[in-house]
């Protein structure tokens, strides 16, 4: 391997460290901190919190505007358009991030529970969201530290409030404070890093680009309300079909489950260039890569899955505590969705890549669905085990089965099918050879 191709793989690998000891703090500080505000407020407190925060999750989609890998590519596609494309995708986010709030304070009012305001105080993170957007340039200039310091900072930070709150007995009200302050620490940094290392940045606002970048996103960002109607919705329907309670014990689940979604996205964001460059080379060469990087995601969460089936029960009983016993079985049925996230992460690049973005939408979408109609159905008899069953399934259609519907897709359902049928044990290992040698 050359020198260049060398340098070249040292500044993916070095981008791509700052990225993943970013998640990992990230991981430990969040989770430490749903541990310790879990114990302290209850499983109905903790159930509120989280419905409120599954709220925002869903509106925060329509603050992104499906534009979060798109940019990625423009800047990295036309680098001379920087300011403009910058500039237009911003004034998008900011209106679209007061329409979302404005739909949560709708919700608040509309909600018997006016519980403490709580809906729109955590909903003053949908204001913040569009500056998220300079992580997509930092990702694209492959300096990945900058976003990862701000990051980090701002979840130890707002983490270690919600700690004090929620020890102190601060209260409800208190930690969905602190849980702002992670947001808002974040975009304090993500713009302080971003002032100083582009310096002379021109405002430059174009209705004509903000016209075609929203039609280059409109389908990716259906499909990404889709995802996350299938991925928060189970905790807004378990809030109106049980109660806080049931919330509260899927939640400390889900918590320890899609908390390592993280990872198969940070490794997707940190290659997602180099995959770029790939692309546009030898065939062959590109979808062996696409092969190996399946591989590697199936076995990541495959021995994650099996791990946290096998000790569930300990898990949730060292973690939480007996108040939140029900949670374990919930644990050991949702941590499998796991292995169609991860692989999920990849084909979404894959889809941004080929520009195919309607296959976001259908995909997701028989994923929204099926999980909207698998929750009504088995939440009212199993309540949160029912959800986290719901989930499951619903993962394996949007990001495995509904690959079968299209001839363009069904190479990528191939491709997971030979990881998932031990493909991954038997060539994982040839193949990271020969990418070495190549």
């Amino acid at each position: 391997m050359g020198s260049g191709k060398t340098s070249e793989l040292r500044k993916y690998l070095f981008n791509s460290g700052w990225l993943l000891l970013d998640k990992i703090l990230m991981l430990g500080a969040g989770l430490a901190a749903s541990l310790i505000v879990a114990r302290f407020l209850g499983p109905e407190d903790f159930g509120y919190l989280n419905y409120a925060l599954a709220l925002v999750a869903l509106l925060q989609i329509v603050c992104h505007l499906g534009m979060t890998g798109l940019l990625v590519k423009e800047l990295r596609v036309r680098p001379e358009e920087e300011d403009r494309i910058l500039s237009s995708v911003f004034v998008l986010k900011v209106g679209a991030a007061v329409l979302a709030y404005g739909l949560m304070l709708l919700i608040w009012f509309a909600d018997d529970d006016h519980r403490m305001a709580v809906l729109p105080l955590v909903g003053i993170m949908l204001i913040f969201t569009p500056f998220e957007m300079l992580n997509d340039w930092f990702q694209s200039r492959v300096k990945a530290k900058y976003a990862a310091v701000a990051g980090m900072v701002g979840q130890i930070g707002g983490s270690s409030l919600k700690i004090i709150a929620a020890v102190a007995g601060f209260g409800l009200v208190a930690v969905a404070a602190a849980h702002v302050s992670i947001i808002v620490i974040t975009v304090v940094l993500l713009s302080f890093f971003a002032f100083r290392l582009k310096r002379g940045f021109r405002f430059d606002f174009s209705w004509s680009l903000s016209k075609e970048l929203l039609g280059k996103s409109f389908l990716i960002f259906l499909g990404s309300l889709s995802a996350v109607i299938y991925l928060k919705v189970d905790q807004i329907m378990l809030q109106h079909l049980v109660g806080d309670s049931a919330v509260g014990q899927y939640a400390a689940a889900a918590k320890l489950s899609e908390a390592w979604y993280i990872l198969p996205q940070v490794l997707m964001a940190s290659i997602f260039p180099k995959i770029i460059d790939i692309s546009h080379g030898d065939k062959s060469k590109f979808n062996d890569f696409l092969q190996v990087t399946f591989d590697l995601l199936f076995l990541a969460a495959l021995g994650l899955s099996l791990f946290v089936f096998l000790f569930s029960d300990l898990i949730i009983a060292v973690l939480y505590g007996e108040a939140y016993s029900e949670a374990a079985m919930v644990l050991s049925i949702h941590i499998f969705a796991s292995v169609f996230v991860f692989m999920r992460a990849l084909f979404s690049k894959w889809i941004i890549l080929e520009e195919v973005f309607i296959f976001s939408l259908i995909t997701q979408g028989l994923g929204a669905f099926s999980n909207v109609l698998l929750n009504y159905w088995l939440i009212q008899s199993h309540g949160a085990v029912g959800a986290a069953i719901a989930t499951l399934v619903s993962y394996s259609i949007a990001s495995y089965f509904s690959l079968l519907l299209s001839k363009k897709t069904r190479g990528i359902f191939w491709m997971m099918t030979r990881s998932i049928f031990l493909h991954a044990f038997l060539s994982v290992p040839a193949q990271i050879r020969n990418f070495r040698r190549s």
